[in-house]
This record gives structure tokens, C-alpha cells and sequence, in this order.
């Protein structure tokens, strides 16, 4: 079994191994667009470590009859088995070719993350900055167990969906240290207006947005003419942001520097085009998860992070509708809670 791939090996007939984050990083790869350099730990190297520590039964009981606690047990259960010696030396190899000892991102690419009834967005783990063979392989372990989060167990008991049939892959990326971070819908989150594409950015990475700690900046783009139809500047309090010496770091900001937009506007019309790009090569509306950040060109280059099918939306047609005083965040959040039913990013 092949336990990493190349992002640009990660195609839609490989789905089931390396999971829907990896499957649309392969079509932005594709597409010859800035991603940053990274692999994904298939799902066989999943399956396998699991057979080889006979742990299948054992995470059927656990989350039959452990209730609340099943989760904190499966976390337990999975920090006391040693990772295979494969696992390892293809972790290794991968991690040698993205040069030196990079700062890298470790997430869930589960397989049943985006099937088109049901978002498993947010219930998985993401870690940032971590640095080093063994504690990748450590975090990669780690994004195994947060397969059984409790919202995540809740949520598949809710629908149906039995615990052998989901396996995780992990992403493997180098990081980004984002000036700005944010996600993208080709279309309006509230309405499902497909005329419109819909950013929301904040200063730094990406996962206080993500979180709900914070209410980010939003825009509104026509998809036809491309002319920025609104705009909703949010002062912003803090920035997490890479740390050199590893891991983030919470910074305060200055009222100035908060209080101004994170995007520029034709960062705006830049990034719609790469969603309307995108949109196009995918087949439907999209939601991406983006960051700019040094690059060849400059210190506010962009990098894209996720793609992957919108799953709310897409199958049904939208219909005027009073627009609530929220933000495609708050829907976000809500999902993730298992509250609501939208779209999510974990970067």
C-alpha cells in the first residue's frame, strides 16, 4: 500500500484513499495555481495501523457505549499505539522533499468529510507550525483520533453513517505565514445567489475566522462584470500569526492597523477570478480557504489552501429570501456545532 502521495497525484478515483481536501488541492495543482507544497497520508496508512494494533472493535464499543467519554478514550487508545515503522519512513521521505525542516500544517482529509448530503467540515483537527518527522507523524495520529470528536460521533449517528466506513487521510502542507486568511463562496452563502461570489478575510491565519473568535471583513463580488457589489470593513482586535521558532503566536493590534481593510480591493477581484476559475474546472459552486502571504512575487502573494464542492446550496435552487443580520461565519459556525446547516474551512 502507498502511504503519501503528491497533491498533484490526488485525483477524484482516488478519493475514497486520500479524502476531498486533497482531491481539490489536486485540481488547484492542476491548474498550475499557488498551493503551497505538501502531501497527504493516505488512508491506507490509516487502515493499516489500525489492523496492526487490532483497534477496529475496540472503536466500534467505545462509541456503541462510552457516550460523552468515548472520544477522550479513543484519544487515549490512540496516543498508547506507536505508529508503524512504514508510516515513519514514508512520513520521512515525503517531509525531505519539501526542503530543509519547514513549518508545516497537519489536517484531516476525512473521506466522508463532502459527500453531497452531509458536511464533516470543522469536526476534524487542524495543528499548526509543527516542524520535524516525528512530531508530523505524532499529529498525524493525532488527526486519526479527532475522527471521534463528540460532534463528530453525534453527527454521523444522525445520519446514519457506521464507523468502519470512515477512514482519515491527513494533509501535510507547508505554512503560510498569512498576512491576510479567509474563505471564499462562489455564490451567496444566505440566498445561494449564484450571480455572486462572497469573501471573508481577517488579519493573519486563518483559524480564529474559522472559530467564530472574530468577524471578519466580507465583500461581495458580481461574477459577471466583476465589480465589487459591497463591502463590510469589521475592526479587528488580534492576529494569530506564525512563529518563527514554531507553532502561532496571538498578537494584539493597534487600532489603526485593526481597523483597516485586510484586502485591497483588487486582492478582491483577484481572488474572485481564482474562485470564478475554479468554479469553472470543478463543474459548480466552490468553497475555498485562501491566505496571502510572502511568495515569488512579493510579501502579499496568494496561496490557496482548499477547494472543494459547496454542499448546501448546490442541490437545491436558491430563492429570494430575506437577508438575516449574519455573516456566511455565523452560518459556518453553526454547522460545526451542529446547529445549523452550511460551509466551514480548517486551515
Amino acid at each position: 500500500m502507498t502511504y503519501t502521495l503528491g497533491l498533484g497525484e490526488c485525483t477524484a478515483e482516488l478519493g475514497e484513499r486520500v479524502g476531498g481536501k486533497a482531491v481539490g488541492l489536486g485540481h488547484l495543482v492542476r491548474q498550475a495555481l499557488e498551493v503551497p507544497a505538501g502531501f497527504v497520508v493516505t488512508t491506507d496508512a490509516y487502515r493499516d495501523w489500525l489492523a496492526a494494533h487490532q483497534l477496529e472493535a475496540e472503536l466500534e464499543r467505545l462509541v456503541a457505549t462510552a457516550g460523552d467519554a468515548a472520544s477522550d478514550q479513543v484519544a487515549a487508545l490512540f496516543e498508547s499505539a506507536p505508529p508503524a515503522e512504514e508510516l515513519v519512513a514514508a512520513v520521512r521521505a515525503a517531509y525531505a522533499e519539501l526542503g530543509g525542516d519547514p513549518l508545516v500544517a497537519v489536517r484531516s482529509s476525512a473521506t466522508a468529510e463532502d459527500l453531497a448530503d452531509a458536511s464533516f467540515a470543522g469536526q476534524q483537527e487542524t495543528y499548526l507550525g509543527i516542524a520535524g518527522v516525528e512530531p508530523v507523524v505524532r499529529h498525524v495520529i493525532r488527526c486519526w483520533a479527532s475522527l471521534f470528536t463528540p460532534q463528530a460521533i453525534s453527527y454521523r449517528r444522525r445520519l446514519g453513517i457506521p464507523t468502519a466506513r470512515v477512514a482519515m487521510a491527513v494533509l501535510v502542507q507547508r505554512m503560510v505565514a498569512a498576512e491576510v486568511s479567509g474563505v471564499m463562496l462562489t455564490l451567496d452563502p444566505v440566498t445561494g445567489d449564484r450571480s455572486q461570489i462572497t469573501i471573508e478575510s481577517a488579519l493573519g491565519l486563518g483559524l480564529p475566522l474559522v472559530g467564530g473568535e472574530l468577524t471578519p471583513d466580507r465583500f461581495a463580488v458580481d461574477k459577471v462584470t466583476m465589480e465589487i457589489r459591497s463591502r463590510t470593513i469589521t475592526a479587528q482586535t488580534f492576529a494569530d500569526r506564525l512563529d518563527t521558532g514554531g507553532g502561532v503566536r496571538r498578537d494584539e493590534l493597534p487600532e489603526p492597523e485593526g481597523a483597516a481593510p485586510s484586502l485591497h480591493d483588487h486582492e478582491v477581484v483577484r481572488l474572485a477570478d481564482v474562485g470564478k476559475r475554479t468554479e469553472r474546472a470543478l463543474g459548480g459552486p466552490v468553497d475555498m480557504e485562501w491566505a496571502i502571504g510572502p511568495g515569488p512575487d512579493g510579501p502579499r502573494h496568494l496561496h490557496l489552501l482548499q477547494a472543494r464542492p459547496e454542499t448546501v446550496w448546490s442541490g437545491r435552487q436558491a430563492a429570494p429570501v430575506a437577508r438575516p443580520a449574519t455573516t456566511a461565519m455565523d452560518r459556518m459556525v453553526a454547522m460545526m456545532t451542529g446547529r445549523g446547516s452550511t460551509r466551514s474551512q480548517s486551515s
